[in-house]
């Protein structure tokens, strides 16, 4: 029975903090292997989103039902043998609630997409898809040190120019690519101003989602900043103390030297002394001997 937390993972407080260090070998071994998979089917949740929003045709929409089918299989499954092979589910459970929720929001909007409830079903896509990529970005660890900085520009140019792209495809009102590539930008950033704005439902909650990837790419990026300072600064402190060590270690040689010369000195003094001693003993004895 587990009685004491052994880890102090920052990614428990969003749900996303993996197998526990003091796990047995088996869920950690499994957990690497299903990894590169579930990545790959968090990143269908934007596809599926863009095919039933961006082209209003049944055909589509079943194909984007169909995706969201298979993310809710994939996490459900994950979920599923994830607690089984793991010694300890009900912590593994807590810690990653974040799959619980992806669950039950791709079930929600899965059970609701043939129903009246369509734009309840529009915003639990976007509530989904966005959890479902943050999943995805934590797998890529280097993006939460200073080292991930050049990635999270290139994750951000590149989703800017995609955002643009599809603000032009799905809303009437964006007559060029330009016009949907600022609005993007306006968008992501959080600033709006209201010269080009969302004017069908679903650009609206495409915008919503850019929101989210806006903030989260611009909070990375800004502890990426802080990362890097800090880690400039920690490498300075090491290297001073390294210096000091080394000066320390020196001027320890140096005292170790100096004593182990004194003491060589005295005992070279010493010996001197007992010659001395024993060759006036010798004179003196001789002297009594030849009396």
């Amino acid at each position: 029975m587990r009685t004491v937390r052994m880890t102090s993972n920052p990614l428990i407080w969003i749900g996303l903090a993996g197998v526990a260090p003091d796990d047995n070998p088996r869920a950690f071994d499994w957990q690497k292997k299903l990894h590169p998979f579930m990545v790959a089917i968090a990143l269908l949740s934007l596809p599926a989103y863009m095919l039933d929003t961006a082209l209003q045709h049944p055909d589509w929409h079943r194909v984007a039902t169909g995706l969201d089918a298979a993310i809710l299989v994939a996490f459900a499954a994950e979920l599923v043998w994830m607690l089984r092979v793991s010694s300890f589910p009900a912590a593994y459970l807590a810690e990653n609630w974040l799959n619980a929720v992806i669950v039950a929001g791709a079930l929600a909007a899965l059970l609701g997409a043939a129903t009246e409830w369509v734009a309840v079903v529009r915003v639990m896509r976007v509530a989904v898809s966005g959890l479902v990529m943050i999943r995805a970005l934590t797998g890529f660890r280097d993006l939460f040190t200073h080292r991930g900085a050049p990635a999270l520009i290139g994750i951000a140019f590149l989703t800017l120019l995609c955002a643009g792209g599809m603000f032009y495809w799905i809303d009437p009102a964006i007559h060029s690519y330009w016009d949907g590539l600022w609005l993007a930008f306006t968008t992501g950033t959080t600033v709006g101003y209201g010269d080009v704005v969302p004017t069908t439902g679903a650009s609206r909650a495409f915008a919503a989602l850019m929101v989210l990837i806006g903030v989260s790419l611009m909070t990375l990026f800004t502890a990426n900043v802080v990362a890097f300072f800090v880690g400039r600064e920690e490498t300075e402190l090491r290297r001073e103390l390294h210096q000091d060590i080394i000066r320390l270690r020196t001027e320890v040689a140096r005292l170790l030297d100096a004593e182990e010369l004194r003491i060589h000195r005295d005992l070279h003094r010493e010996v001197r002394m007992l010659r001395a001693e024993v060759h006036a003993l010798t004179e003196a004895l001789a002297k009594r001997t030849e009396a």
